[in-house]
């Protein structure tokens, strides 16, 4: 929800900041970037500690880095609190799709990530929607508030339910970087990581500037803005479970495959939509837009858990948290540089950001192809 709620809330920081898109994107891209570094070192030594120390920690370190979000009055100190958000957030994510993959058997793992994507779309329909009404009563600093609120119980389930998994090599030496190495040479892994990347950029270069757009081009509320994530993530929280069912009953590749396709259409309709198209209809787009662009992460997550050995998951999933913050850097900088802000306020050249969305949909289905399954 910290990363999601962003997006909706653009439009407060271009106004009371004086920003434009592209200093916005900077603030998207500098938590994504602040999560690579930070996962980049964090695959050196993320294999040595237990899976849920590591975990609650990094958490702690996130709800910190979201406080400060909350306290932020300049652009130049949310930036700061952003980057301090971000290199916690970046390693925590590696460090959980890690517990998923040590813990969920393979033929298991398309229904683990299913449900892995069902609590992020929870967040869209419960966490986002709510967060934009706070900042509509209060101000968006509460909507930050309002997270680290909502964190706090849930670092409390994390400490009493989260298998605790030591480390299968403690006695490596903390300077040692050959993990990180071991990683990183191997093509296979590269070949997957490069996948998964292609698969971030998929979505992440069109869902950063939905909700601005759709105020400024189409005359959407704020209120209307909160129905795309209501509706969105109540269909997405459905949706995930069903996918994640069947990427493990007819296979991950098959499943994403035919999710990559039929999301094509609507990346392409939501980057042309018509001024005068009635707002039902948009809700349709977004809607089914969602579904299918988060639904192809659940086979391509199960697929990269699998294309790793468990006695290095955690470290190539650190590598791959990383990149996927990287690729969520580079989307938000590259539509943030595509589109053209006219002195009516509404964007040009969504559509450009539309075909290269579709670009990197076909690079991740060409790479798919060249993922294998080891574990």
């Amino acid at each position: 929800m910290d990363f999601m709620i962003m997006f909706p809330l653009q439009d407060y920081f271009l106004k009371q900041f004086q920003i434009d898109t592209a200093m916005f994107s900077l603030v998207l891209s500098s938590y994504s970037f602040a999560a690579a570094i930070a996962a980049l070192i964090g695959a050196n030594f993320i294999d040595r500690f237990n899976r849920k120390s590591a975990a609650i920690f990094l958490y702690v370190g996130f709800l910190v880095g979201t406080a400060l979000c909350a306290v932020a009055n300049t652009y130049s100190f949310l930036l700061f609190a952003r980057i301090t958000a971000g290199i916690f957030g970046g390693m925590v994510s590696g460090v959980i799709l890690s517990i998923i993959g040590d813990v969920f058997p393979i033929e298991k793992r398309g229904k683990a990530m299913g449900g892995v994507m069902g609590a992020f779309s929870a967040a869209s329909v419960l966490g986002v929607p709510s967060g934009i009404r706070i900042a509509m009563s209060s101000g968006w600093n509460y909507t930050f508030a309002f997270i680290v609120l909502l964190g706090l119980p849930i670092l409390v389930l994390a400490i009493l339910y989260l298998p605790s998994l030591p480390s299968k090599m403690e006695k490596q030496k903390m300077a040692d970087f050959s993990q990180l190495i071991n990683v990183l040479s191997k093509r296979d892994h590269l070949v997957a990581l490069a996948f998964f990347m292609s698969v971030i950029l998929g979505g992440f270069t069109v869902v950063t500037s939905i909700a601005v757009f759709m105020e400024r081009n189409m005359g959407f509320s704020k209120t209307q803005v909160s129905h795309i994530y209501e509706i969105g993530g109540i269909c997405t929280f459905v949706s995930s479970w069903i996918i994640g069912f069947l990427s493990d009953k007819f296979g991950k590749h098959k499943v994403f495959l035919v999710l990559v396709l039929l999301a094509l259409l609507p990346i392409l309709a939501i980057t042309h939509l018509p001024k005068d198209l009635p707002v039902y209809m948009a809700l349709g787009v977004t809607t089914v837009f969602m579904v299918l662009v988060s639904g192809r992460v659940i086979p391509s997550m199960a697929m990269l858990t699998s294309a790793i050995r468990p006695e290095v998951r955690g470290s190539f999933m650190s590598v791959n948290s990383s990149l996927q913050s990287v690729a969520t850097g580079i989307g938000a900088l590259l539509a943030g540089a595509v589109l053209i802000q006219l002195p009516n306020g509404t964007f040009e050249r969504f559509d450009v950001v539309g075909y290269f969305a579709v670009g990197f949909n076909l690079l991740a289905l060409y790479l798919s192809r060249k993922v294998k399954i080891v574990s």
